[in-house]
């Protein structure tokens, strides 16, 4: 049987309301080949940067959005604040990568959080440790310039310790200027290969940024891709299925 815990979160809506919108959204949009585009391709930063130049989404209405997940009886839904290329959906203070600066001038965040929760769904953040356009992000086994001859040069001038205080920079904003976040999905950790390195708790210094996440949303619900043993709420596997179901009092839940 899996192991089942008290969580310090308020998971008690999640066990209910299980039904709710997740949306991929970022530059990634513009080639339109995979979230991933730039881990599969191995495109460089200088030759990502013509979608970043490029997005305009003139058509957004996360009211329209909204109004579907609504009517389809959604009872949240969960955005990409920013996934593995960096590019972030709200006015970062910390980051000129942010759709603010693109053709679309704008915050497009705000208006999306706005539009689900006037009717009255729940808010969840899905936000990357990862950050390939970052430039004290270590390159490793993932990241698109891994087989750059430039590789090992390009780790000498890199701080990870700096990308961690910019990545709790930007989750402390993510949770204090929009409301009530109800749940936050974390991605990811991972272990090394051959020759290149991994990422995980020591990277993203994930026992402060749970300390803080709690200090600031104390009922929030986060997801178990820290490399933490414990202090996260849910288990979010990919890629796989679970052998077993998880039980209450010998009782499948």
């Amino acid at each position: 049987m899996m192991d089942v815990r008290p969580t310090q979160g308020d998971s008690s809506w999640f066990t209910q309301d299980r039904f709710g919108m997740f949306i991929h959204w970022g530059l990634y949009a513009l080639p339109a080949r995979h979230e991933w585009i730039r881990n599969y391709e191995q495109i460089s930063n200088e030759d990502y940067e013509k979608y970043f130049k490029h997005f305009d989404p003139d058509l957004y209405d996360p009211n329209l959005w909204a109004a579907a997940a609504c009517d389809a009886g959604m009872k949240y839904f969960v955005i990409t604040t920013k996934h593995h290329e960096g590019f972030c959906l709200w006015d970062s203070a910390l980051t000129d990568y942010k759709a603010p600066n693109t053709p679309a001038g704008r915050d497009l965040l705000t208006p999306m959080v706005e539009a689900f929760r006037s009717r009255d769904m729940r808010v969840g953040f899905y936000h990357s440790l990862i950050d390939w356009h970052h430039p004290e992000f270590m390159v490793d086994k993932l990241h698109p310039m891994r087989n750059s001859p430039d590789r090992e040069t390009m780790n000498l001038a890199r701080n990870q310790a700096n990308y961690a205080k910019y990545l709790h920079g930007q989750v402390r904003e993510l949770l204090t200027q929009f409301g009530k976040i109800d749940i936050m999905w974390f991605d990811f950790s991972y272990e090394p290969c051959e020759n290149l390195p991994g990422k995980g708790r020591e990277d993203w210094d994930s026992q402060n940024l749970i300390k803080m996440i709690r200090e600031l949303q104390p009922d929030i619900i986060l997801n178990d891709r820290l490399d933490l043993k414990d202090g996260w709420d849910i288990k979010t596997p990919e890629q796989y299925m679970p052998r077993e179901w998880v039980k209450v009092d010998g009782r499948p839940v």
